[in-house]
């Protein structure tokens, strides 16, 4: 192998993960099998699945070929998590994607042979916040790394071709290793943000000249894009977004199509609606129905207009009027019934919160600031933090608590654990509080924020709930995903 000099190269590539100093062992390749069943259930389950996630259902069992067995097993924990999409599922899972001994010899061969004078390469190649060469490699199998190993680190100006020639063995290898609509879909999915700072011959950054008064779209590569596509999508000159494969590129922004994950009403086309028009009747992000002739539109579900009118004391299904006491069929005024749905209970007429029922607190991410409340980073070395949360729950002499586990070096930390389970539904509306922690291995935990969550009866239903926790003297402000799920003993 040729020894060429050079600085590290840097990539923008929006992943969460550990890098080379962390010790950790990659899933076994059974999580690909593994991974069909639920994403077979996860495209019947969501409505509508796009045609990347019906093509990456269809041929899951190639996709350890692709991609490593941690990036697969972190998509999977994803979908069971609730998230629709096998395709935004597989893209959100760079985020626990783990360097595989492959992915360490390329970050090896590439300091010594590619970046040869730079403090601490390795430690860094793979590090989040660094922007760092080896993240667009990270997510792939140890083949596609040898590929990128054998091709971009053995020849003459390696440093500055590293990120076109492993972008482009990437493309080749991943086509190679599965179906070619396959790997369009996978190389989408992880498509760079367009962050990355150029850089010349000698591998030092060149100045950027695309700015706000010079470009009303986006940024890359020191040329200003329209902004408005998947592949270039930005606006006042910010850095281009690659989309997913389950966004749009919408007003210079990247979003998620109106469905399950994005809407509570209906969806007419990819527009959310509050669903109780009668034409555009439904809910939890499925196609709006269109009640005809003399049906309406009641509780988010088209009924026959007859039956609203003489029953008044009971509620209407399908079969017709109900006494409308139960927790299947609940209701009154002739207005549809309701499944009231786990742990709750029908009284005078109303879906109520049984408060003895039992239920999981599951905790899906966070997204906390680059710098501490001192406006320094995490890291003493400026990395990000390695954040793992504490729950807590409490009604009198009643308490419960769990923590999830700690996530390497990252910003925004994807957990999908429930570190609480089988607390009385009126325990966790008398106090709920989470922490969120930066573990340290040698020094004391850092507390990053937290607060008490405001539950209410309405996020008793599985559905994934956010809130910020406020920033203090002493913490930062945080936000918070999680689910309050019925219990599964």
């Amino acid at each position: 192998m040729a020894r060429p000099l050079g600085a590290l190269l840097l990539l923008g590539v929006s992943v969460s993960l550990v890098g080379l100093g962390g010790c950790s062992s990659d899933p076994a390749p059974e999580a690909a099998r593994d991974f069909c069943g639920v994403a077979a259930s996860s495209n019947g389950k969501c409505k509508e699945p796009v045609e990347c996630d019906t093509q990456l259902g269809s041929d899951c069992t190639a996709l350890d070929k692709a991609l490593s067995a941690s990036t697969v097993a972190a998509a999977k924990d994803c979908l069971e998590s609730g998230i629709c999409g096998v395709a935004s599922c597989i893209s959100r899972a760079q985020k626990g994607a783990v360097a595989t001994a492959a992915h360490k010899k390329l970050a090896e061969d590439f300091c010594t042979f590619c970046a040869p004078s730079l403090a601490d390469c390795t430690a860094n190649f793979y590090k989040r916040g660094s922007k760092s060469a080896g993240l667009v490699v990270l997510p792939y199998s140890e083949d596609v790394a040898k590929a990128v190993d054998d091709e971009c680190t053995g020849q003459e100006g390696c440093q500055a071709k590293f990120t076109t020639c492993a972008r482009e063995v990437i493309a080749r290898t991943v086509a190679e290793k599965v179906d070619p609509a396959t790997a369009d879909c996978i190389i989408q999915g992880f498509g760079a943000d367009g962050t990355e700072v150029p850089v010349g011959p000698d591998g030092r950054p060149q100045a950027v000249t695309c700015t706000a008064a010079n470009c009303l779209g986006c940024c890359r590569d020191d040329k200003c894009e329209m902004g408005d596509t998947s592949a270039s999508c930005g606006a006042d000159a910010k850095a281009c977004e690659t989309c997913s494969a389950t966004s749009k590129c919408t007003s210079g922004a990247c979003k998620e199509p109106c469905g399950p994950n994005t809407c509570k009403g209906c969806c007419d086309g990819d527009t959310c609606v509050v669903g109780t028009a009668k034409d555009g009747c439904g809910d939890k992000g499925e196609a709006c129905a269109k009640c005809s002739g003399q049906f309406v539109c009641s509780n988010h579900t088209c009924i026959d207009g007859s039956c609203q009118a003489t029953c008044t004391n009971g509620c209407c299904s399908a079969t017709g009027c109900q006494p409308g006491t139960t927790a299947a069929a609940c209701g009154t005024g002739g207005e549809a019934c309701v499944d009231c749905g786990v742990g709750r209970t029908c009284t005078a007429a109303a879906c109520q919160l049984d408060r003895t029922s039992l239920w999981d607190v599951y905790i899906s991410f966070a997204v906390i600031p680059e710098k501490s409340h001192s406006n320094l980073p995490w890291d003493a070395l400026g990395g990000a933090p390695d954040p793992f949360v504490n729950v807590f729950t409490s009604e009198g002499a009643s308490t419960h608590s769990g923590s999830t586990t700690s996530v390497s070096d990252t910003t925004v930390p994807f957990w999908a654990e429930t570190p609480v389970k089988g607390v009385k539904a009126s325990e966790l509306l008398a106090n709920t509080s989470i922490e969120i922690w930066d573990y340290d291995t040698l020094d004391p935990n850092d507390y990053i924020g937290g607060c008490a969550l405001p539950l209410t009866p309405a996020v008793f239903d599985g559905s994934l709930q956010d809130y910020t926790c406020p920033a203090t003297a002493t913490t930062v402000s945080v936000k918070i995903y999680y689910r309050i799920n019925p219990h599964v003993p």
